[in-house]
């Protein structure tokens, strides 16, 4: 998650007093947000928050790595169009926020605004509440593809990416808690994901940003630095693993698509190889899902590594 919302990242280090500031601003921002999406109707949250977000954030710095991201991602594409794409995630950006802090709303509402698509052996997969990592990436409505875990009936443990601001953070893991019954930190390392997986319980994340370590892995044709670990918690624990995503309808409406559980291409090989190349399965759909809607892919962070660390 960001460091900063309101004020560069750059300038907030440089000036101590002011990042204390900023994070005080912040928190009542944030606290006034909740409260207010809270008291609205679904659309009108959404076109609120999508106006907000998009106003003057495209010239951040936050915008210059969506535009590094999109010039990697379609290098065919011209510097217009990336300019208007990267103005859009911003709305879009918005979108997310306010469903976030709508998600309950939303899975009380689901029997209208739900379509829930599942392919023959993701059904039966479902059906079964086996433990299974469940990922997805940053496009669309991510956030509401994690309710289809709760029409099944699955236990979910939710990983999520702490916030700098304490106080943030504290109102996020609420709303957080809409993803599943256990919230567990990024950081907290692989031993908590082993545990849940093994009690035959499920994890849910988005697996399309950089992580601190990992493997070089082919992502829109270009090497990305990508966490294989989550599949290979799935290899040694015996869980499946299965890729959703959620689409945004008009009206207000969701249609959240879950895919038949992966199978390793290459099955008597060692366990770190298998890893690998499911996990390049996994960056073809996210890949597919980008180029349907490259306004909606939240990428605001550098998704490939700079040319001198590689």
């Amino acid at each position: 998650m960001p460091e900063f919302y309101l004020i560069p990242k750059r300038l907030a280090r440089k000036a101590p007093a002011l990042s204390s500031a900023a994070q005080w601003v912040e928190a009542a921002v944030f606290r006034f947000i909740f409260w207010l999406m809270r008291k609205l109707s679904l659309g009108l949250a959404l076109r609120l928050s999508a106006f907000t977000f998009g106003l003057g954030s495209a010239y951040s710095d936050k915008a210059d790595k969506a535009r590094a991201n999109f010039a990697i991602a379609f290098p065919d594409s011209s510097r217009e169009w990336r300019e208007r794409t990267t103005k859009k995630v911003f709305r879009y950006l918005g979108y997310s926020a306010a469903e976030l802090l709508k998600l309950e709303q939303i899975w009380e509402e689901r029997e209208q605004r739900i379509e829930f698509v599942l392919e023959p052996e993701a059904r039966k997969h479902m059906e079964s509440k086996r433990a299974t990592v469940f990922m997805t990436a940053h496009v669309g409505a991510w956030q509401v593809a994690s309710l289809v875990t709760r029409q099944f009936g699955f236990t979910i443990n939710a990983i999520y990416a702490p916030e700098s601001n304490p106080i943030i953070q504290h109102l996020l893991l609420g709303s957080r808690r809409s993803f599943g019954e256990k919230l567990i930190s990024a950081d907290a390392g692989p031993r908590p994901l082993i545990k849940a997986l093994k009690a035959g319980e499920s994890i849910i994340m988005a697996m399309d940003t950089r992580p601190d370590t990992g493997k070089l892995i082919p992502f829109f044709g270009v090497d990305a630095l990508t966490n294989t670990s989550a599949v290979g918690l799935a290899l040694r624990t015996g869980a499946a693993v299965v890729v959703s995503r959620a689409e945004r309808l008009p009206g207000g409406r969701y249609r959240v698509t879950v895919y038949d559980p992966l199978v390793s291409p290459i099955p008597d090989s060692p366990v770190k190889e298998q890893a690998v190349a499911m996990t390049e399965i996994v960056h073809h759909h996210f890949e597919d899902w980008i180029r349907e809607y490259p306004q909606e892919w939240v990428c605001l962070k550098r998704r490939w590594p700079k040319a001198h660390k590689l």
